[in-house]
């Protein structure tokens, strides 16, 4: 039984609870905290070098939590990080739980077939994705076409161990297996998969070649290696004239995120910004550029491992977290004479390196299927290993887990209550779910999302306006750096006429100079006619069809001086100030029947708040903010400055958003 434990836990993390939307969810959250636990139940490691680096490196895996708690200590967002920090010892534990899953040689075998089962089924989940709902990129189960490679790649010389060591319907599996995770991993047009696949290739070339018994496998993995090296050039050959010339947008996107990283390890080089933080405070050191970042877009993670490990936890969590994986490969590849199973060991080496140049795009770690991939794959290899010394003992590693889970409890409940509460609103409940918040938020009281949805569903009386401003500067002083908390806590407490409204707003304009909202509410609130001009101004070139909101009414100097502004507005285009100034709105042409214009929190997956910086199943609303009259917007109906290529990034840096 034990020996398909690994591939059920790969099987259930692939298609649900540790996916991009399923570990959302508050059931596949639960779901991925009690596979991991409870495989450590199951399994008792010992608690002793669980990792075999030796009497020297044994110290390693508790040196990095300890770096991990110190930075968590010092986080300006531990909440962000708890969850994480609770959970690493579970995560270096589990190789050593995967290894006593596959104590003997049949086990093993089970278990490869298990794994070749899984990948089978994954890679063709993907191709079918791809092949019939006309897909883009072949991106599911795991939700992103990065994720859906990283997984494959980690996993993929496993399945070619099969059709050189087993005979029959099993040889096929893995022939089958190997083949269709080759396709999605193509098929999931991820650069740095393609990357992976061929160093990976080649690595299994070089292992081949020193093995004289199996030529015919030598030349049938050359076959293939170079037949997928091919179709990647040919798939991957207009990305990378784009990349050569500077006009691939992923790139320059990426260039953004690890500016923001080695803003944000410069800051704080010895602990981080905490465990967990990139979501939370990566918009306080990005600089968004306009045309390749959207002002709605949400920044989850670095899009760099090791950058982000560098930034949250500091120099010497990646250091320590870059000496424990390579000695572990180290002390791995200098035992494999010795190895019970050689190929296992090596097939498991070749997919952590394929992992380690997939990490250098994709930081996804709460993405837990990936963590999970990687520590199954270096379980495999301490499975091929001479049993453990005597004395280790299981019951720290048991006990361990249940006190993981004690103190994960509550979070997990709290989640319960917020997808209970997000049930109730699509129903329409709206009591009920607010009922539901109000648990969540009493269970977990420094998680911001919860806040920031209950103070959407407080009342218009002047003491619950009062009561849910306060609500949403709570919800956006715990996120620290979350651009959206500020904007709504500074909409809410314009409207109760909180003290703290034009900090809040400065904070949500200097956090995402592209949105609109943040300038029009800094100019509504602004006394000064000068700087309320200028803050219209910004507003008017982050969206342009605000200059109809029936706000300009009463401010009809503010907007001339605002239209004198964008005039002379440094690096933006200036066929798109002729053509704005000319659609500009008079006096005597505002009037006629209004609507709203709305701020859309959730409604588009790649800007999902509750989705991509909090792990939470999206919940789509639409909040009207801005009324706007409607006769004037078919001839305001230009596109942002923001999102034009010849906007120069400084045209919005961060000191425009001050009074």
């Amino acid at each position: 039984m034990r020996a398909i434990l690994p591939p059920l836990l790969l099987a259930l993390s692939a298609a649900w609870c540790g996916t991009f939307a399923g570990g959302a969810t508050s059931a596949g959250s639960a779901a991925a905290i009690a596979s991991l636990l409870g495989i450590l139940l199951w399994t008792g490691p010992s608690w002793r070098d669980p990792l075999r680096l030796g009497p020297a490196g044994r110290w390693l895996p508790l040196a990095l939590w300890a770096v991990a708690l110190a930075s968590w200590w010092a986080s300006p967002v531990r909440r962000a990080g708890w969850v994480g920090l609770v959970l690493l010892p579970a995560f270096l534990a589990l190789p050593a739980a995967v290894a006593r899953c596959w104590p003997a040689g049949e086990d093993r075998r089970r278990g490869l077939r298990g794994l070749a089962a899984v990948m089978a089924g994954v890679s063709l989940w993907a191709l079918l994705d791809r092949l019939l709902l006309d897909a883009p990129r072949a991106a599911m189960p795991l939700g992103h076409h990065n994720l859906l490679a990283a997984w494959l790649v980690i996993l993929l010389p496993f399945a070619a161990l099969l059709p050189v060591r087993e005979r029959g319907p099993w040889r096929l599996l893995g022939l089958g297996a190997l083949l269709f995770g080759i396709a999605a991993v193509l098929a999931s047009r991820s650069l740095l998969g393609g990357m992976a696949l061929g160093i990976e290739g080649l690595l299994g070339l070089a292992v081949l070649a020193r093995s004289r018994s199996r030529r015919w496998g030598m030349m049938v993995a050359a076959a293939v290696l170079a037949a997928g090296l091919l179709l990647g050039l040919l798939l991957q050959g207009p990305r990378l004239a784009r990349i050569a010339t500077g006009e691939d947008l992923s790139r320059r996107a990426r260039a953004v995120y690890a500016e923001a990283a080695l803003e944000g390890f410069r800051a704080r080089p010895l602990l981080g910004q905490g465990p967990g933080s990139a979501a939370w405070t990566a918009a306080l050191f990005l600089d968004p550029v306009p045309g390749v970042n959207p002002w709605g877009e949400t920044v989850g993670e670095l899009h760099s491992l090791p950058l982000q490990l560098a930034y949250e936890l500091g120099a010497p969590g990646l250091l320590l977290a870059l000496s424990l994986v390579w000695l572990f490969l180290a002390v791995r590849y200098a035992e494999r004479k010795r190895a019970s199973d050689p190929g296992l060991l090596l097939a498991a080496l070749v997919g952590l390196s394929g992992a380690g140049v997939i990490s250098l795009g994709t930081g996804a770690l709460a993405v837990t299927a990936l963590p999970l991939a990687a520590a199954v794959a270096a379980g495999a290899a301490l499975s091929c290993l001479p049993p453990e010394p005597a004395g280790g003992r299981a019951w720290p590693v048991r006990l361990y887990a249940v006190a993981a889970a004690a103190l994960l409890l509550p979070g997990v409940l709290a989640h319960g209550s917020y997808d209970r509460a997000l049930s109730a609103e699509l129903a329409g409940q709206r009591a009920r779910a607010r009922g539901h918040l109000e648990s969540a938020v009493r269970l977990d009281p420094g998680f911001p999302l919860y806040r920031m949805r209950l103070a959407l569903f407080r009342g218009e009386t002047p003491r619950e306006k009062i009561a849910k401003a306060e609500l949403a500067r709570r919800a956006a002083e715990d996120g620290h750096g979350v651009a959206l908390l500020w904007t709504v806590a500074g909409v809410l407490g314009n409207d109760a006429k909180r003290p703290w409204t034009a900090a809040a707003l400065h904070n949500a304009c200097s956090y995402n100079t592209l949105d609109p909202f943040p300038p029009f509410y800094q100019m509504l609130v602004e006394t000064d006619p000068v700087r309320a001009a200028r803050h219209g101004a910004h507003a008017l070139l982050a969206e342009p069809s605000l200059a109809a909101a029936t706000a300009w009414e009463r401010r009809e100097p503010v907007f001339r001086r605002a239209l004198e502004d964008i005039r002379i507005w440094p690096h933006v285009d200036l066929g798109w100030k002729e053509a704005f100034l000319s659609a500009a709105p008079s006096p005597g042409e505002r009037r006629g029947e209004w609507d709203w214009i709305q701020l859309g929190l959730d409604t588009e997956p790649g800007a999902s708040l509750s989705l991509s910086l909090f792990r939470r199943s999206p919940w789509p609303t639409q909040w009207p903010l801005v009324p706007v009259r409607l006769r004037l917007l078919d001839r305001l109906d230009l596109p942002p400055a923001t999102t034009l290529e010849t906007t120069f990034w400084t045209a919005f840096h961060p000191s425009v958003c001050a009074p």
